[in-house]
């Protein structure tokens, strides 16, 4: 299995000081699940659709009113970008987790990836995989 492959957008960013409905529209905006949340160009935490659900309609709270640094979620997990697609998916697994920050060799954001889009590379290598081995059984050895 390859390395993480990262989209040509760069990844959203909101700030800790955010209210949680400009983070949500910014997210819908972009059709993303998750925004990294950044304070002086040093990712602080993330901040995902699950977490407003959970955090802030669940529990009542005005979005509007409510800070980004309030619902995110912190410490943060990452990947760099010579992680595996395996690797990266077995830590989301581990964690429970459907998204991860990655970090360049400087430690600085350079995307963000989402379970789905892991999960679909997986699924593209096991169907060149199935797509060999259907070659290799339908092949015709000596004597044929």
């Amino acid at each position: 299995m390859g390395m993480i492959r990262l989209g040509n957008k760069p990844p959203l960013t909101v700030s800790p000081e955010d209210t949680v409905f400009s983070a949500a529209r910014a997210m819908a905006e972009r059709k993303v699940g998750a925004a990294t949340v950044t304070e002086d160009a040093s990712v602080v935490g993330v901040v995902t659709e699950r977490d407003v659900m959970q955090r802030v309609v669940a529990q009542g709270l005005d979005p509007a009113a409510t800070r980004v640094r309030d619902i995110m979620t912190n410490p943060v997990l990452s990947v760099g970008l010579k992680t595996t697609v395996a690797d990266a998916a077995a830590l989301m697994r581990k964690h429970h987790i459907r998204h991860l920050v990655v970090l360049d060799q400087h430690q600085k954001l350079v995307g963000m990836l989402a379970l789905r889009y892991l999960l679909y590379d997986l699924m593209d290598d096991m169907e060149r995989n199935v797509g060999d081995l259907m070659g290799f059984i339908m092949t015709d050895g000596p004597g044929g």
